[in-house]
């Protein structure tokens, strides 16, 4: 069974990675267009026809279309990205300086989507039909219908440009001196999750709605059960049963969503990103695309592919794990 769930996530691997070859492709114009003066932040560069030869020679996008797919995937496998067009340098080297940002943003946000909206979920069934689970209804269900790059400009113009209580860009205090040791360390990181908090903010605001409402519709189901009766005719309190004995079996469609909520979250992440000019992986990928950069384009679908792929292997994995009649029936099936 777990030798058939590798299989069905390499095949779908690779049917995605020949879909992000083929796209760029299918978008119009091409590099040599931008440096030309095909966008509004282009190069303007004086191009002769036999520069363009020469341009499109050296990164292979002279080639037939299947020729270009071969060396592709040769580089996929070698690990080998090429160079960038935009940058003219190593793609996986640039990947590789801004994936920490993107990582960074998408990890925190996800800690905290995930504990808040369980938390919420939680205390919006338990007291349900009262006024408050209905405001709290409310509110997360309209936070959650605000567009990600909405929901961005909104918190940049009040908390960045109103209030002057967060910078508008970067992920970092430009030429800043921390000093040495452990002060300057903490300033350090001080000085990131400073410039995060908006960005974080942006994707856990976006994040935890899904969450809350999943987690609150478990939880119903859950306590309409007959040993959730049995726990309360026991005496037991409403700490213990809410959070050791319903969580606990509200929580598999959790980790369903959860792998779910990570590839809408590197969505997201590309638009706040762009919002807040923080130099992730999002960000390096609308620089890619408005310039047309086909093996940087190339490399970040990889990584993003790479990314989901793994995740929602793991959940497969980790389901029967949490689950024990999914279990049963696997070693059934295996029998």
């Amino acid at each position: 069974m777990k030798s058939r769930k590798l299989i069905y996530h390499l095949v779908l691997f690779f049917l995605i990675i020949t879909l992000n070859f083929l796209l760029p492709r299918l978008m119009p114009g091409g590099p040599t267009a931008y440096l030309e003066g095909g966008g509004e932040d282009s190069m303007m560069l004086m191009m002769s026809e036999e520069q363009k030869q020469q341009l499109l020679a050296y990164y292979q996008l002279d080639q037939p279309l299947y020729m270009q797919f071969v060396h592709f995937i040769s580089g996929v496998f070698n690990l080998d990205l090429g160079t960038s067009i935009h940058f003219k340098t190593s793609v996986s080297e640039i990947i590789f300086s801004h994936a920490q940002w993107t990582f960074l943003l998408v990890g925190v946000s996800i800690l905290l989507s995930v504990f808040i909206g369980m938390f919420l979920g939680v205390i919006s069934a338990w007291f349900q039909g009262t006024r408050g689970d209905s405001v709290l209804y409310s509110t997360l269900i309209s936070i959650g219908a605000i567009p990600t790059f909405v929901l961005a400009t909104i918190l940049l113009l009040i908390f960045s440009i109103q209030w002057d209580w967060f910078p508008l860009s970067g992920n970092a205090t430009a030429f800043a001196d921390y000093g040495d040791g452990i002060i300057g360390l903490l300033r350090n990181v001080g000085d990131i999750l400073y410039h995060a908090t908006l960005p974080v903010l942006t994707l856990t605001l976006v994040n935890t709605p899904s969450i809350y409402l999943l987690i609150r519709g478990s939880m119903l189901t859950v306590l309409r059960d007959p040993y959730i009766f049995t726990a309360e005719a026991k005496g037991l309190t409403t700490t213990r049963i809410l959070f050791y004995h319903t969580l606990r079996n509200a929580l598999l469609p959790v980790v369903t969503s959860i792998s779910l909520r990570i590839a809408f979250l590197f969505t997201g992440a590309i638009l706040v990103e762009t919002v807040f000019s923080y130099p992730g992986m999002g960000n390096l990928m609308y620089t890619a695309i408005t310039t047309r950069d086909y093996p940087l384009m190339h490399g970040l679908f990889l990584v993003f592919t790479a990314t989901i792929v793994l995740i929602n292997l793991l959940t497969d994995l980790l389901y029967p794990m949490l689950d024990p009649r999914i279990r049963r029936k696997e070693m059934k099936d295996y029998a």
